[in-house]
């Protein structure tokens, strides 16, 4: 583990060539599946409450978002491999497929760790009870605690594209500055989405509670 972590061209160069084994990157998802099922247990619990007083046609909604929550580790393992496949054809990229998303599937361990320390930050900020009912500390509380959301993924992210790039460069074939480059564009782009989400939240946050 502490080789994929610091050291993945070494690792992902020791992978073997013919024979694509993915049963530890499926661990390495599921594994994520479980963090982020304990990290929005609550929200999964309102919601699935929601099922027993809303109206019958709203709930395909709330199963769907239950289904989207439950599954996303599985949707960004399968959409990153797909794109970071179709971006190296690019650059003649030769590999299979599920060589792709087996380096992908690796490349995820930081998302874990990230997973884990939310719950850990968040215990550490928490705002005491009575705290609620002043604006102020709400939005400080907030505040806070969106940069820290933002910051851990976004560390998280980066790290997990220091492992696809040496990942993507072995599985398709690729130069390192390749391997960049097919990388490093698609999580950019969700990092400045999530940048930009992070500033919406923020100044809605700050204009809600700064009208009260």
């Amino acid at each position: 583990m502490r080789l994929l972590l610091f050291s993945p061209d070494r690792f992902f160069a020791g992978l073997p060539i013919k024979r694509v084994d993915l049963r530890i990157p499926s661990l390495i998802v599921f594994g994520l599946f479980l963090v982020e099922i304990a990290g929005n247990y609550d929200t999964i619990i309102a919601d699935a409450r929601t099922l027993e007083f809303a109206d019958p046609s709203a709930h395909p909604v709330v199963y769907a978002g239950l289904a989207a929550t439950a599954l996303s580790p599985f949707l960004v393992w399968v959409s990153y491999s797909a794109v970071f496949h179709g971006v190296s054809y690019l650059y003649n990229g030769r590999g299979t497929f599920l060589r792709t998303l087996a380096s992908v599937g690796y490349g995820c361990t930081p998302l874990i760790i990230g997973g884990l320390l939310h719950p850990v930050l968040f215990q550490l900020i928490s705002l005491p009870a009575q705290d609620y009912f002043i604006p102020s500390r709400v939005v400080a509380y907030a505040t806070v605690s969106t940069l820290i959301d933002a910051g851990i993924t976004i560390l998280a992210l980066l790290w997990c594209g220091f492992l696809w790039a040496a990942g993507i460069r072995h599985a398709r074939s690729l130069a390192a500055r390749q391997a960049l480059v097919t990388v490093f564009v698609p999580v950019g782009l969700t990092i400045s989405a999530k940048i930009i989400w992070l500033l919406w939240k923020m100044m809605a946050v700050s204009k809600l509670y700064g009208g009260l």
